[in-house]
C-alpha cells in the first residue's frame, strides 16, 4: 500500500528534522491523507502522530516500530539515558547492525519484522559476535518458529514483539565470547576513541608515519586481552550519549511514538522546544 511506502518515509530522522526546522510537510501531508480524512483540523500535531502509529500498531509494524518499542520498553522501561546509551546501524563486517544498547555489557538486538526475510540472519549473528557477547534475535510471532530454526543456538536470546505489542522473552541470551575479533571492534571505535583507549592503558601512541598509524594504533590495541579489549570499546561507545542530563527532562515529555526518532536527532535544548511548539501546531497548518 501506498500509506505503507509514506509511513516508512516518515518516521526517519531527516523527515523529522525537515518538518520541524524546514516547515517541509509533503511526506506528513501524503501520509496522514493517505490514511485518514482532511476533516481533521482541530487536531494537533501529536494527535495526528499518534493516530498514524495507531495504524502502525495494527498494520504496519516496520523496523523503526520495533526499534522504539526496544527503546521504550527496554532502554527506557528497566534501564535510563543516563546509565545506558542505545546505538543504531553499526557497520559490522559486511552487515549492518540495527540496535545495541550498552548498559555494562553490549545487548545487540537483531530485528526481523513480519516484512522481512530470514536468508541474511544466521550470517548476520555471526558477525555481531565478533563484536559483542549478547546477541538477541527480535521478531513476530509468525516468524517464531522460523527464527527459532534459523539460530539454533541456543545462545542466541529470542525476543517476540506480541500482537498486543508487548516484549515475550522467549529465549534469554547466554555469553559467548570464542568469536571475538580485535579487528572488528576496533573498526567500531573512532579516532579520537581508540587513542583515548591508547592513552589510558599504555600512556602514549605510536610514534608512526600518518599512512601506518592506524595500523599502528590497532596492533598495540591487540596487546590488551580480547575481553579487556571488548570492555574499553564497550566504555566508548556508550559515551555517545545522546540525550544530556540538561535535556533529559525534556526528552521525558517526548510521545511515545516518537521516542526514537528524537533520541537518535542529537536534538540541544532550542531544538527541544522546536519540537513542542511543531507537535502544538493544528494539523490544519500543514495541509
Amino acid at each position: 500500500m501506498k500509506s505503507d511506502i509514506f509511513i516508512n518515509k516518515l518516521f526517519t530522522v531527516n523527515s523529522l528534522k525537515k518538518m520541524i526546522f524546514k516547515n517541509d510537510m509533503r511526506t506528513f501531508r501524503k501520509t496522514f491523507s493517505s490514511l485518514y480524512s482532511k476533516d481533521n483540523d482541530n487536531l494537533s500535531m501529536s494527535e495526528a502522530f499518534s493516530l498514524i502509529y495507531s495504524y502502525m500498531a495494527k498494520n504496519h509494524r516496520n523496523e523503526y516500530f520495533y526499534k522504539n518499542a526496544l527503546l521504550n520498553k527496554i532502554l527506557l522501561g528497566r534501564h535510563s539515558v543516563n546509565t545506558s546509551t542505545a546505538l543504531r546501524e553499526l557497520p559490522i563486517s559486511d552487515n549492518i547492525l540495527d540496535f545495541v544498547i550498552i548498559n555494562g555489557i553490549g545487548q545487540v538486538y537483531e530485528i526481523k519484522t513480519e516484512l522481512d526475510n530470514l536468508k541474511r540472519l544466521r550470517g548476520q549473528i555471526d558477525s555481531y559476535y565478533n563484536a559483542f557477547s549478547y546477541c538477541n534475535v527480535v521478531t513476530d510471532e509468525g516468524h517464531l518458529q522460523a527464527v527459532m530454526q534459523e539460530v539454533d543456538s541456543l545462545k542466541v536470546g529470542i525476543i517476540v514483539l506480541t500482537k498486543r505489542n508487548t516484549l515475550h522473552v522467549v529465549r534469554e541470551p547466554q555469553e559467548f565470547n570464542d568469536k571475538l575479533n580485535y579487528v572488528t571492534m576496533f573498526k567500531l571505535l573512532r579516532k579520537y576513541e581508540f587513542e583515548a583507549i591508547l592513552l589510558n592503558k599504555f600512556g602514549e601512541l605510536p610514534d608512526a608515519k600518518p599512512v601506518k598509524y592506524y595500523e599502528a594504533c590497532l596492533e598495540m590495541f591487540r596487546k590488551l586481552s580480547i575481553k579487556e579489549a571488548q570492555e574499553v570499546m564497550l566504555q566508548q561507545l556508550k559515551k555517545r550519549v545522546t540525550i544530556d542530563r540538561d535535556n533529559e527532562e525534556l526528552f521525558q515529555q517526548v510521545p511515545l511514538e516518537l521516542k526514537a526518532l528524537i533520541y537518535f536527532s542529537n536534538f540541544r535544548t532550542q531544538d527541544f522546544r522546536l519540537l513542542t511548539n511543531f507537535l502544538d501546531r493544528k494539523l490544519g497548518d500543514a495541509f
